[in-house]
């Protein structure tokens, strides 16, 4: 007889800067560039209940009135555009959970 055991998601284990955190998701910085003002961030947004998880990532732009590293980043994770699968596992190798469809 086969058991199945599930894995536990431990979020705080995955070795990306965590720019914002709730109980069950980590919004994780992939890639950062700022070149004359302009800025681009590629993030991950990972959600886990229990033993179960997801994620998926985005690429966006500029917060509007802001130059700020983390607001560009909080603005690409509410704003942005979700990447293909195969590149968000590119710019976030390690994360193996299942790709939010």
């Amino acid at each position: 007889m086969t058991t199945k055991v599930e894995e536990t998601i431990n979020l705080d284990a995955l070795p990306y800067y965590a720019f914002k955190k709730t109980e069950s998701k980590r919004y994780l910085e992939g890639r950062f560039w700022n070149q004359g003002g302009k800025q681009l961030a590629i993030v991950a947004i990972v959600t886990a209940i229990g033993n179960r998880g997801d994620w998926a990532a985005y690429i966006g732009t500029d917060a509007p009135f802001s130059y700020k590293e983390q607001d560009t980043c909080i603005h690409a994770a509410e704003y942005g555009c979700k990447l293909l699968e195969k590149d968000a596992r590119h710019f976030f190798p390690e994360i193996k959970l299942p790709y939010r469809p």
